[in-house]
């Protein structure tokens, strides 16, 4: 493994603390002494070791700002080191407050049966584990989106590294010393994925990201995996009458890692009528003179926001508090073109839960705004914005988000997520079973609807 100087160190630290002062989006929702949090971490970054311990620690700095567009990525050269990205033996996915087993080495295969839950890790509580061990390094504030994160920091790690794991199968508890390997080495088990449906259905398109079907009962199921793909929309146009024979449609996002925003839009725009308002966002507005002026202004050094307000309307003494700590913000919100074919009618559903992030979550706002579908699932992951991507001398990349989206009616979803209509949550037993709650949730709601 390679070291870097520590030159380099100091001025890639230096970077990332420069970017969010003056970049990031979210300084207001913060109770952080952000210069002081760099001067700690300098002399950690002077005591890595190598380049994997260098970008822990940039990693731990940047997870401080508390936002999921707010990141630290590590070099290829280091991810595809075996040296330190290592796993343990088995593959490990939180479904709710259960961390189970749903692939395990050939080695460990009648040791560690498949979905044997975590219940301890070195002997403390596997949740204590983790927000002692995996938390300080990701973004961690809404820790239903974070799983997937926490999960990948918990298995990853320095070849030959140990843990002692105790899991819980069929009541009984037993445990196991694992220690991380090769992955490229390991012969995976996996259980065959469950059925989770048996409504028959009929394909009518099918890309990378998405695809559409009908169910023999007359239900549309438009799954949306991702907004990445800037051909999407089209693709789906061109079968807007095959999907117009519906009775009703199901949209599912959940999953949805983002994307294009715009993509999400135009896939929207087929259960609206006319043009509409998309996601509103906010971005920080800096003017350096009113930090200069307000270094006179001892009257305001000290104030809380709340208490600003209390005392002072002038747009001078306003601008000069929140510049000064960047919290000065523009609001925008975009009108976007309906230029879908035609509009489909039918009650609708969307499906989400909290692993729907970013331009998957802008679908939902506008959805929410535009539209009478209802929303079942999860919270979405709380997570959306534009970021700002820093590539390092050192190989890695950093993101800083720049830019907010609030949601158009008004709900608080800064890591918290928009709220479902109806609440379901899919738990480890329903996932061995094959039950996916939420679809058959919806697939029974709309039938009620259609039958009326």
């Amino acid at each position: 493994m390679r070291s870097i100087s520590d030159e380099l160190k100091i001025y890639e630290l230096s970077k990332l603390w420069k970017e969010a002062e003056y970049n990031f989006a979210f300084w207001d929702k913060l109770d952080i002494n952000w210069d002081a949090e760099y001067k700690a971490a300098l002399p950690r970054v002077l005591a890595a070791k190598d380049v994997y311990e260098y970008y822990k620690e940039l990693k731990r700095f940047a997870a401080l700002l508390c936002d999921g567009h707010t990141d630290v990525s590590y070099p290829a050269d280091v991810i595809q080191d075996t040296g330190c990205f290592s796993m343990f033996p088995v593959y490990l996915f939180r479904f709710g407050h259960d961390i189970a087993v749903i692939s395990v080495s050939e080695e460990y295969k009648d040791e560690i049966p498949l979905y044997s839950v975590v219940k301890k890790i070195d002997g403390t509580e596997a949740a204590e584990y983790i927000r002692k061990n995996c938390y300080p390094y990701i973004w961690h504030v809404n820790e239903d989106a974070c799983g997937m994160m926490a999960m990948n920091e918990l298995m990853i790690g320095r070849k030959g590294s140990s843990a002692v794991f105790t899991f819980e199968r069929d009541g009984k508890e037993f445990s196991a010393t694992l220690t991380r390997q090769d992955p490229t080495g390991i012969s995976w088990c996996s259980a065959e994925a469950p059925s989770v449906s048996d409504t028959q259905r009929q394909l009518i398109v099918n890309g990378d990201s998405y695809k559409c079907e009908i169910t023999d009962d007359g239900i549309a199921i438009i799954k949306l995996t991702s907004f990445d793909d800037n051909t999407m929309p089209e693709k789906i146009y061109e079968h807007i009458e095959e999907l117009d024979k519906a009775k009703a449609y199901i949209i599912d996002v959940r999953g949805n890692t983002g994307g294009n925003s715009s993509n999400a839009d135009s896939v929207a725009a087929m259960f609206i009528d006319g043009d509409f308002k998309s996601c509103g966002a906010e971005t920080q507005i800096y003017e350096p003179t009113y930090k200069a002026w307000g270094v006179f202004r001892d009257d305001l050094k000290t104030l809380t926001s709340a208490e600003l307000e209390e005392r002072y309307s002038d747009e001078e003494s306003i601008k000069i508090y929140k510049m000064s700590r960047h919290i000065f913000y523009k609001r925008e919100i975009d009108k976007v073109e309906n230029k879908a074919p035609k509009r489909l009618y039918g009650p609708v559903a969307v499906l989400m839960n909290e692993y729907t992030f970013s331009a998957g979550e802008d679908f939902v706002d506008v959805m929410k705004a535009h539209s009478d579908a209802v929303f079942i699932g999860n919270n979405t992951a709380g997570s959306s914005g534009q970021p700002l991507s820093v590539k390092l001398e050192s190989g890695g990349w950093f993101r800083i988000c720049t830019r907010r989206c609030y949601a158009q009616n008004g709900e608080e979803i800064y890591n918290k997520g928009f709220a479902p209509d109806i609440k379901v949550e899919i738990s480890l037993n329903d996932h061995i079973k094959g039950h996916d709650k939420a679809l058959e949730k919806a697939l029974m709601l709309l039938n009620e609807k259609t039958s009326m």
